[in-house]
């Protein structure tokens, strides 16, 4: 991969009226330039759009219908047990949650909130960022395509770790940046906080590293700045903010280390052309199909004359993300997200691109998308229950996220019933809703770990403390693997809760008492 071809590549320059902030050749200030397309850019006009895109959403999450998915119950379970690190994941997302219950509390509408607040935030970076390295008219149209990209469009009303995650890579490439112009201590330390409160967010902030190394090829500025102090400060700040997370870790097994291994080692390993071309066909829908399909037309660019410097420093940062979860999909399965830090270089070039090469068009086209889905999505959430089971020939796309709320509202019920003195599961997914929805019950809900998972949980395990009796619930109808701990074991029934127009979540119960040894991993089910 060849990313130093652009003639003005070698020079830097720091203070010329034909480059930018960065220290490196402007591209969009020259004759060539395309007028953009309406609206005008304008930073106030971008703050009141952007304002008003995030009221919308945070409108259309207070009127949501769709309950937490067994991930999003799992971050405010983690938000009430606060460490410096969790089965699956790092702990910046949860320390998040931990803040804004405190203020709106613990419903659905206030554990998403964030979600649209930061990506408001990362949008005005992703703004800073390209006007540095282009000009205003380029920022304010990449701000825009951030927006309202697809993906930050469908995430903007759930709350995951890409959502930190992007806002501290935006906010690390803007630090980058402003690096390259003048590598003072101050940016530096800023750089530093980002990667190490993105690695805070989601492990894939790793990805930052190799951008950097790879933008030296691309750039003179880019290849001074890994020699100099303020570089240095960074890589020492970075390794601090993230130095607890790997003692918990090593405190831990190196638990979210293998979990997050085992997504990757744990798939059969299965060449084939097929996983490849569904992994990037989603990634049209990730980035969308403008952004994505630019990011590759400029790979194939590269070995030419017709990038700038700016533009091979935002491929340096979307590259490496790109190529490694590509080669991963060729053997294993990867979800759709993992190569979601690339967005927000992608989104930059895109809209530098387009602009220069006169294809102004397909900005108002990609943005228009966004706002189609975004406007689907907001109707879909809110009539999400009355949407049936399948139609014209399509399952209901929420079936994953509903239902959630009548589960755990059945077991409350059943617990009434029987009057356990505790409860427990062996599913990480159901074990988070539980405690989620159940909440305001007093009862406690304890997980009980099985031999293919046994360290889901160290904060609410069951152990040989637990009161009894247990009111078990599980989706194993198998009593051969609770006889090795429990004397009594009485089957309560299979159950169904059901859920908007026809949907329903099966369960099995069973109340266990006299315990005869002690509490270990469960065995797997084999039903």
């Amino acid at each position: 991969m060849q990313l130093d071809g652009h003639p003005q590549a070698v020079a830097r320059v720091t203070g010329d009226p034909g480059t930018g902030d960065a220290g490196v050749p402007r591209a969009g200030d020259g004759p060539a330039t395309a007028r953009a397309p309406w609206p005008r850019a304008s930073l106030g006009l971008l703050v009141v759009l952007l304002a008003a895109l995030t009221a919308l959403r945070l409108a259309g999450l207070s009127v949501s219908a769709v309950d937490l998915f067994y991930d999003e119950a799992q971050y405010w379970n983690w938000a009430q047990d606060l460490a410096f690190g969790y089965f699956s994941k790092p702990p910046l997302l949860a320390w998040l949650l931990a803040g804004t219950r405190h203020i709106c509390g613990d419903g659905e509408f206030c554990t998403r909130a964030p979600a649209p607040v930061i990506y408001f935030i990362t949008s005005l970076l992703v703004y800073a960022t390209a006007r540095r390295l282009y000009d205003e008219r380029t920022a304010f149209w990449a701000a825009l395509l951030t927006a309202l990209t697809t993906g930050v469009v469908f995430s903007a009303r759930v709350i995951s770790t890409d959502v930190p995650l992007l806002m501290f890579w935006s906010l690390a490439l803007l630090a980058y940046v402003r690096l390259l112009a003048a590598p003072t201590l101050g940016w530096g330390l800023v750089l530093g906080l980002a990667i190490g409160l993105g690695l805070l967010s989601k492990y894939a902030m790793i990805y930052f590293l190799p951008g950097m190394l790879l933008a030296a090829l691309a750039s003179r500025p880019a290849r001074d700045l890994l020699r100099t102090r303020a570089f240095a400060a960074a890589l020492g700040v970075a390794s601090v903010v993230v130095l607890p997370n790997l003692v918990w870790n090593a405190s831990h097994r190196f638990i979210t280390l293998w979990h997050t291994s085992d997504l990757v080692l744990g798939e059969e390993f299965k060449p084939g052309i097929v996983r490849l071309a569904e992994f990037l066909g989603s990634q049209f829908g990730v980035f969308g199909p403008v952004v994505f399909a630019t990011m590759i037309v400029t790979l194939f660019r590269l070995r030419t004359n017709r990038l700038t410097e700016p533009d091979r420093l935002m491929v340096a940062f979307y590259v490496t993300p790109l190529v490694v979860v590509t080669l991963i999909t060729t053997v294993v399965r990867a979800y759709a997200n993992w190569a979601s830090p690339a967005a927000i270089s992608g989104l930059i070039l895109t809209a530098a691109l387009l602009l220069r090469e006169r294809w102004t068009g397909w900005l108002p086209a990609s943005i228009a998308l966004g706002l189609v889905m975004q406007a689907t999505l907001l109707a879909g959430d809110a009539l999400a229950l009355r949407i049936p089971a399948s139609f014209a020939g399509f399952s209901n796309p929420y079936r994953r996220t509903l239902g959630w709320q009548a589960y755990a509202a059945r077991v409350g019920d059943l617990a009434r019933e029987v009057h356990p003195a505790a409860i427990a599961n062996d599913n990480r997914g159901d074990i988070a809703v539980l405690r989620y929805y159940l909440r305001d019950q007093s009862l406690p809900i304890l997980s009980w770990g099985t031999s293919d998972n046994p360290y889901f949980d160290s904060a609410h395990p069951l152990t040989d403390a637990a009161p009894e009796p247990v009111l078990f619930v599980t989706s194993c109808a198998s009593t051969d693997r609770l006889a090795a701990f429990y004397a009594e074991i009485k089957p309560l029934g299979h159950f169904v809760a059901t859920f908007g127009t026809s949907g329903t979540h099966a369960f099995r119960a069973f109340l266990l008492a006299k315990r005869r040894a002690p509490i270990g991993a469960l065995e797997q089910c084999n039903d």
